[in-house]
């Protein structure tokens, strides 16, 4: 029977058969464009298999083939542009729902696969890392070995930030009566389809006096200190923006951040500070943190990312070009509204003499690369 994986693990193994073809990883600017006169020569992709045993594969003519440092095989580079042709257009079919459980099989792949020693298709357990590589560093003249995160847009639109309970963001209501909680609360999927959009729009139909309160998770607040101190409140008033504006659809990061400008809740003085700590946040969830685990601050993705675009280019962001990464990311995600019953937000409560709301959102990418 074939093997099904979904759309995410099966672009994981197509940049590792692409990438070890080519021998090197072009990188992009911030419009995810190829720059032609920047690349990292690759000297090998890295896997664990499921016996635990590190596999080697160094590019050249031959792929070489070292299991435990003793070299098992080699393979033919000519082979891999045939299997190159047969996985890409696979990887759109299989992303539009040929298996209602997300997965799909490519079976064409798998006798090249087994010749290539590869008995699963995701190489790392790491929750940013996807493909690990030695490469040769211009810069340094050093060859180290270091991992990537690999995204692919093929098919729906990749998440940055995972929701949980723990990202919700919680705000104080004022000048709210009981009788109007309960008028807001009472809106559910009987009401409408879009019931959280319904219950935001009654709720600022009474009051527009909502104020940052606090992130409720601490891991999840320190995570962001970590970043910057003025993050938690800088990302609770741009989730705040989304749902003031929910009436007019705005998801994009870059307008939530325009808004926030005209807004200057921190009462900047050059605001183009909120742009510039809002990126840094991007970056760290593209490379290391997750809001429910103590992120130590260092990058875990040390390599930097990868994308798979559309026409079938593998490209790079190295971390050597961090503006460019950071600018991308800007450019190319959004907020987006995750399951209120399923994580715990979007009704009015009182505490303690007081009326509060949690919100929540997810940050993802938006469509195509």
């Amino acid at each position: 029977m074939a093997k099904c994986y979904n759309k995410g693990e099966w672009s994981e193994l197509y940049a590792f058969i692409k990438l070890l073809k080519e021998g090197k990883i072009y990188a992009a600017d911030e419009n995810a464009n190829k720059l032609e006169d920047i690349f990292l020569p690759i000297i090998k992709i890295i896997r664990k298999e499921q016996d635990g045993q590190q596999c080697d594969y160094y590019t050249g003519e031959k792929i070489k083939i070292y299991k435990n440092n003793v070299e098992i095989k080699n393979v033919e580079n000519s082979q891999f542009q045939h299997y190159i042709n047969v996985m890409f257009p696979k990887l759109f079919l299989g992303s539009k729902g040929l298996d209602t459980s997300g997965a799909f099989s490519i079976p064409e792949i798998e006798p090249f696969m087994a010749n290539m020693g590869i008995a699963k298709v995701k190489a790392s357990s790491n929750e940013k890392i996807d493909l690990e590589m030695q490469i040769h560093d211009f810069h340094t003249g050093y060859s180290p070995e270091i991992g990537f995160s690999v995204k692919s847009d093929i098919g729906s639109a990749p998440t940055l930030l995972n929701p949980g309970k723990n990202t919700r963001v919680r705000y104080k209501i004022n000048n709210l009566s009981s009788d109007k909680i309960n008028e807001i609360n009472k809106i559910d999927k009987t009401f409408a389809k879009e019931y959280m959009k319904a219950r935001i729009e009654k709720l600022l139909s009474f009051t527009r006096d909502i104020v940052f309160d606090s992130i409720l998770d601490e891991t999840f607040e320190d995570n962001l200190i970590m970043i910057d101190s003025a993050l938690p409140q800088i990302y609770g008033e741009m989730v705040l923006q989304h749902y003031l504006n929910i009436t007019k659809g705005i998801y994009d990061c870059n307008k939530l951040i325009d808004i926030l400008i005209d807004f200057n809740p921190m009462n900047y003085r050059r605001t183009n500070i909120y742009r510039h700590k809002f990126k840094k946040l991007v970056c760290a969830s593209a490379l290391g943190m997750t809001p429910g685990k103590v992120w130590n601050g260092l990058d875990t993705a040390t390599g930097g990312y990868i994308i798979i675009k559309r026409d079938g280019d593998v490209l790079c962001y190295h971390l050597y070009n961090r503006n460019f990464f950071e600018e991308y990311l800007l450019n190319n995600t959004r907020f987006d509204r995750p399951s209120s019953s399923r994580y715990d937000y979007g009704y009015v409560f009182e505490k303690d003499n007081e009326t509060f709301i949690d919100l929540n959102v997810q940050i993802r990418f938006k469509s195509a690369i």
